[in-house]
């Protein structure tokens, strides 16, 4: 995506859950061809996730599993129940997961499930939750040089071998922060500030290099490669 020493490491979008059902997102990367890694539940947050990792990335479907637990300091403070609720109320149902070096003004944000003393540093910008949540990710590398002791299924990489783009569609009537300009500037994500609603395109390539398809978000439907 980059050559910058800032990386993305991980997108995450909120979905809704179906009754006793995966979301309806997770049946469209299913019947799409994309292989779940993995899933987990965040103690004291009151979320869980679906992971889909790539060689060198990974994007995570994230839901609500305790409203009142989102709604209590200091997880409240992260406006994510505001974001899970993105299609009544505007917020941003996208978060961007950096590695490496974080150039933004942040806070630390101490959820209930990293090991004591250990922290999050957010972007400031994220605690307007009309923008998306920017944040420097605790793992810090890529899939594919994961422990081998904790190996993890990735995508086919016939198929799908990593994320080469990302696009953002920024509502015309909000603000563009300094954070997300800048991460267009080094080359991390392009930026269409003049877009009806919030939206993210993922541009996948194969082992060869090629790239064939667009994963459209929030939809995660997936498209041809114009």
């Amino acid at each position: 995506m980059s050559s910058s020493p800032i990386d993305i490491d991980h997108i995450f979008i909120f979905v809704d859950p179906l009754p006793n059902e995966d979301p309806v997102e997770a049946l469209r990367m299913q019947q799409a061809g994309f292989i779940e890694s993995y899933r987990r539940d965040h103690p004291g947050q009151g979320t869980t996730n679906i992971c889909y990792c790539f060689d060198n990335a990974y994007l995570e479907l994230l839901w609500v599993n305790d409203e009142q637990a989102l709604r209590r300091a200091p997880i409240s403070n992260t406006r994510l129940a505001d974001r899970a609720q993105w299609k009544t109320n505007n917020s941003s149902p996208f978060g961007i997961a950096l590695r490496s070096n974080f150039p933004f003004e942040t806070w630390d944000y101490c959820p209930p499930y990293l090991p004591e003393g250990m922290s999050i540093p957010v972007a400031q910008s994220s605690l307007d939750p009309e923008q998306p949540f920017i944040f420097k990710s605790p793992g810090g590398k890529r899939p594919d040089v994961w422990s081998k002791e904790k190996p993890v299924a990735r995508q086919n990489s016939e198929k799908f071998k990593e994320i080469v783009g990302i696009e953002l569609d920024i509502p015309c009537a909000f603000e563009t922060t300094p954070d997300l300009l800048e991460l267009s500037r080094i080359g991390l994500i392009s930026l269409d500030q003049n877009a009806p609603a919030h939206a993210m395109r993922l541009t996948l390539s194969t082992s060869e290099n090629d790239v064939t398809h667009c994963l459209e978000l929030p939809s995660c439907l997936l498209i041809a490669a114009a």
